[in-house]
């Protein structure tokens, strides 16, 4: 395994115990998030909907007014009395950035409190760390110009998307497989001390399951646990979504490697050094690998193999066939480890997801268990940006923690 935790302790993280302000914080999250999801709502309904007296609702909207986070209007009238004050997030009072590492590019986005990406610039992703930095510096740099402002703390927060392991708590990247240059990276230390703003990092996969809760929420779908795939080139990623919270292993680092799970104990060798696992089997590499053995795969001839399987070609809907079950056997496993509401699948599979979908849900599915199989909202690569923005306004958003 290219990442070991053997001898390593678990540091043992600080208890957080409730402070008399507490509540108050608690409510505020609440009552940010109500307006987050049915806005323009006024003080009246943000009142019925939590069970907060009136007048706690109106200083928490004092403050949140105060900071400029939110923004008021008037209602429409519907009947006598006085016509309502309506509230909204304001977008243009707070922003935040993500930054999305892929092996070839990297995106970084800037968006207000609602999530809604306003702005991008997207660069070739060195194999050269240094080089890397400096390009998100003037990335940054660009999208602040543009916006009419000089300074980095223009922005509140950062959080980084990245492909492969990454300690959620001390952003340093562990093991990046197609980047073996950036492991052992400070990476939120580094952006720190450049731009001057707090960041964050976590797995791309993790960010992509945050992605789909808050996209969900957002369509009314109260979706409280589920398990996000993407189907990869090179493998398969995973982020674990339960009670509404990421999944991140005792150590913040490892979680959801599903892609790893053993499914032939003589199959072919894997970059962890065992052999068999089932990404193996049905990342777009083997995809590609049993409808043409002996050609390389790039990104125009997967696209020729998906246009060959919708038109009904037959070597191309065998090998996808194949795909299908291998995902289904996979998919099976997770669902009875963890009997989530649903698997999210993202990646390139979601242009063939019609021909494919009755395989995946019904080859190895259970009477004992049923699990919708359904695609993420949006493709991967706007869902691990999006999560990367999601995660910096978490802070803002997020409940107080209390315990250990």
């Amino acid at each position: 395994m290219a990442v070991s935790n053997q001898g390593s302790k678990t540091k043992a993280r600080p208890s957080v115990t409730a402070k008399p302000s507490t509540i108050r914080d608690i409510n505020r999250s609440i009552v940010l998030n109500l307006i987050r999801l049915h806005q323009p709502i006024s003080r009246a309904s943000l009142s019925g909907r939590t069970g907060i007296f009136r007048s706690n609702v109106s200083d928490i909207v004092e403050e949140l007014l105060a900071e400029n986070l939110l923004v008021e209007r008037p209602g429409r009238p519907s009947g006598p009395g006085r016509v309502p004050v309506m509230l909204s997030l304001n977008d243009r009072g707070f922003h935040v950035a993500g930054i999305s590492i892929r092996p070839r590019h990297t995106t970084v986005g800037v968006a207000g409190l609602t999530g809604e990406i306003q702005d991008s610039r997207t660069f070739p992703t060195s194999a050269h760390t240094g080089v890397w930095l400096r390009s998100v510096e003037t990335a940054v740099a660009d999208l602040l110009q543009r916006a009419g402002s000089k300074r980095a703390q223009a922005i509140r927060q950062i959080a980084v998307s990245v492909p492969g392991f990454v300690n959620a708590e001390t952003g340093q990247i562990r093991w990046l497989p197609q980047l073996p240059g950036y492991s052992d990276l400070d990476l939120t230390g580094e952006l720190e001390h450049r731009l001057g703003v707090p960041v964050a990092a976590d797995n791309d996969c993790n960010l992509g399951a945050l992605a789909e809760l808050w996209l969900s929420e957002a369509d009314g779908d109260h979706i409280r646990d589920f398990v996000f795939l993407e189907i990869g080139q090179e493998g398969v990623g995973a982020g674990i979504m339960l009670d509404r919270e990421l999944y991140r292993g005792h150590d913040v680092t490892l979680a959801a490697e599903f892609g790893h799970m053993i499914i032939d104990l003589n199959g072919p060798l894997c970059t962890c050094g065992r052999r068999g696992c089932w990404e193996l089997y049905v990342r777009d590499l083997s995809t590609f690998a049993r409808y043409r053995p002996n050609t390389r795969l790039t990104e125009k001839r997967f696209d020729e193999f998906l246009d060959a399987a919708r038109a009904g070609q037959r070597d191309a809907l065998a090998s996808l066939e194949e795909t299908a079950r291998f995902l289904s056997l996979g998919i099976s496993n997770i669902a009875f480890a963890l009997n989530p509401n649903a698997i999210v699948v993202a990646g390139q599979i979601r242009f063939v997801w019609d021909t494919i979908h009755a395989t995946i849900e019904r080859t190895f599915a259970s009477a004992k268990l049923s699990v919708p199989v359904r695609l993420a909202r949006l493709p991967a690569e706007q869902m691990f940006l999006r999560g990367a923005i999601h995660l910096a306004l978490s802070k803002t958003f997020g409940r107080p923690r209390l315990g250990w």
